[in-house]
């Protein structure tokens, strides 16, 4: 009878290497190679295995396996005597016992387990190139490979090549091994072909569904197409690879920043024109072992209607907010899995997600971020708005430019740059010292001058701590300017809104959430020029705006009272004991 607790069958294994002296590298390797021996003596009799209860010895076992990953197209990159070489006492025996006592219901069972392993074995600190076990089965079952021939590319795609259910042909295309693969290859009967990375598009074997995890940031030359060859992202490659050699469907995992990537709006562009372009998921940060940073899921299906709208999901917002599900670490929270799985695979309404037409997504110049068309609660406000102008309408934006310092010219002038450090928590500018001066002259001294702060100035930081917002007062010096990651808010010159409640606006929880909503970038935010020019302000009358600017005064007072109070405490502190 098979052991119902599937994942603790290999416990015993596990145990008994860890006794060995081997490291948690090695222990999953051959933890997972003994439970492929077990499964493929019983479930794949052409391979030759020997039956393990009659122990033969590990090393005849293993010599076995490295001829069957050969013929697989792979190899096994370690000498088959290892275990026996490196093990004392019973322990080989034991081993055996252990092997021939082994069986799974079924490959999917055996595959999650070993996942498992890996996960129990190194912890989210893992060394080893493997997906999240919940990740990698989301992965199988958007490519829908039952009755498909399934290429998996990339070391980590390996656990979703062998959790494709009913995949009539398997080939994993990489130019490495993860812990797994050597197991993962023979228990789901699959071929390798070994190639570099970055390259695989040229010469690989088309599949009807491509599943590719290509590595992420790599700098990769991209040699097709006329003119200068240009470096390229790995992931960039990697999905344009997926959509060539894909006949029915891919699937690919990539960082966000392949969304938006002004680097890649041609490939981006030529996916949504061809109609291709089934689903982009956001996953949340914490999806990927040894990383924050959110990923995304793309899919691409070549039998796509035309016209069919492309959905968009928003996975962050299934992530259970209750206090017991948040000391789960995501990658096992099975609560947010089953709800992403039931709303991406069975189209379940949900807020969390929008079909969105092709139109608007070239409207959006082929930008697929999903908090462009995913909105967030305060982004639904504001489009709610009524009456409401555009910020570009209301008052003139200057984006502040990097100034260097130039000693050199008759002209020079010294100035003094404000940074985002110099604004307090009222909103004012407070300069902190050392204050950051520069002298400059010719043409650096012009485009200084166009970003000269004067009194009613409202700024937005757009880069880094984006939504930082400040009110130049009547104390702006005369030679203070604005730091590049600034960008200046003019209202004199239209005449529509008074400076004080432009800030008051800006400052608010709903705008500064929406401005969180709608950044870009994954590890620095960035607010796009277009979006900020278009940011919806509502206009009442100056007598209401005059409301608000009363308010503001209010608040600045009692600014004003908490820096008085401050100042008696440090100077009530400082009469016993000071130094």
């Amino acid at each position: 009878m098979p052991n119902t607790n599937q994942a603790s069958m290999l416990m015993p294994l596990v145990d008994t290497l860890r006794t060995q002296g081997l490291n948690n590298h090695d222990i999953v390797r051959h933890a997972s190679l003994l439970a492929a021996w077990a499964w493929c003596f019983r479930h794949r009799p052409e391979l030759g295995l020997p039956d393990p209860r009659s122990r033969p010895g590990i090393t005849s076992a293993m010599e076995s396996t490295s001829k069957a990953l050969m013929a697989a197209g792979s190899s096994l990159d370690m000498a088959p005597d290892f275990l026996e070489m490196n093990c004392i006492g019973r322990a080989v025996q034991d081993l055996q016992d252990m092997v021939a006592a082994l069986e799974w219901s079924d490959a999917e069972s055996l595959v999650a387990a070993l996942a498992r392993l890996v996960e129990q074995a190194s912890g989210q600190h893992t060394e080893q190139l493997q997906l999240p076990l919940q990740l990698a089965r989301l992965i199988a079952r958007l490519g829908r490979a039952n009755g498909q021939r399934v290429l998996a590319a990339y070391p980590m795609s390996d656990l979703s090549m062998a959790l494709a259910d009913g995949a009539t042909e398997r080939t994993y295309l990489s130019a490495s091994h993860s812990a797994l693969s050597e197991a993962l290859l023979l228990i789901s009967d699959a071929m390798m072909v070994t190639q570099a990375h970055g390259t695989f598009g040229t010469t690989a074997p088309q599949a009807d569904v491509v599943l590719s995890v290509p590595p992420m940031g790599i700098r990769v030359p991209d040699s097709k197409g006329a003119g200068k060859q240009r470096a390229r992202r790995s992931e960039a490659l990697g999905l344009q690879a997926a959509h060539e050699l894909a006949t029915r469907r891919a699937v690919v995992l990539s960082p966000a920043g392949l969304l938006y990537d002004t680097m890649e709006y041609e490939l981006r562009e030529a996916l949504a024109r061809a109609n291709t372009i089934d689903m982009v998921i956001q996953l949340p940060g914490q999806t990927l072992w040894n990383t924050s940073i959110p990923p995304v899921l793309i899919v691409l299906d070549h039998q796509r209607e035309q016209e069919a709208p492309i959905t968009f999901v928003d996975a962050s917002r299934l992530v259970p907010d209750n206090a017991r599900q948040r000391s789960k670490s995501l990658q096992q929270n099975s609560e947010f899995w089953e709800a992403l799985s039931q709303l991406v695979l069975d189209s379940a309404a949900s807020p969390a997600s929008r079909q969105v037409t092709k139109g608007e997504i070239e409207s959006n110049d082929f930008d697929l971020s999903v908090n462009r068309y995913v909105m967030g609660v305060a982004t639904r406000k504001i489009n709610e708005v009524e009456g409401a102008r555009t910020l570009s309408d209301i008052a003139e934006l200057i984006r502040a430019q990097t100034l260097k310092g130039e000693e050199e010219g008759e002209d020079g002038k010294l100035f003094t740059e404000i940074g985002g450090r110099d604004i307090d928590a009222s909103g004012s500018i407070s300069i902190e010292e050392p204050r950051k001066e520069l002298k400059v002259a010719g043409r650096t001294r012009k485009r200084a001058e166009q970003q000269q702060l004067r009194p009613g100035d409202v700024l937005l930081i757009g880069k880094g701590s984006i939504g930082r917002v400040a009110l130049v007062g009547n104390d702006c010096g005369d030679n203070w300017v604005a730091g590049q990651v600034f960008l200046i808010l003019r209202t004199q010159k239209h005449g529509l809104v008074k400076p004080e409640y432009l800030y008051r606006y800006l400052a608010s929880p709903m705008v500064q959430q929406y401005l969180e909503e709608i950044a870009s970038g994954t590890g620095i935010p960035i607010l796009k020029a277009n979006d900020i020019k278009n940011l919806p302000v509502p206009v009442p009358s100056l007598e209401a705006q005059g409301e608000v600017a009363d308010v503001h005064y209010q608040i600045m007072e009692e600014y004003e009272a908490i820096r008085a109070h401050q100042a008696r405490i440090e100077e009530l502190s400082r009469q016993n004991w000071a130094i």
